[in-house]
């Protein structure tokens, strides 16, 4: 679903694995939480880099379904309604 999500609509989900038991034991999960704590809150962080904004006409108005194309990258991505 991650794949599809952000090749055809620009959403970007992640699954984060951190380890092999999939469902650890609850006295085990305050640890796993300490363990991890700060590099999610890095990762998290990493959202404010790149490109944002609104693309607008002449008039200031928001265009829809705009294609933006960046040289060098091979997925243009559209702007929503």
């Amino acid at each position: 679903m991650n794949d599809f999500s952000y090749l055809h609509t620009n959403c970007l989900e992640l699954s984060i694995y951190l380890g092999c038991d999939k469902f650890p034991h609850e006295s085990e999960l305050q640890q796993e939480w300490e363990n991890n704590k700060e590099s999610l809150l890095t990762f998290m962080e990493q959202i404010h880099r790149g490109i944002k904004g609104v693309v607008t006409d002449q008039q200031g108005e928001p265009i829809a379904n705009a294609t933006i194309v960046v040289g060098g990258i091979n997925h243009n991505v559209k702007t929503g309604r």
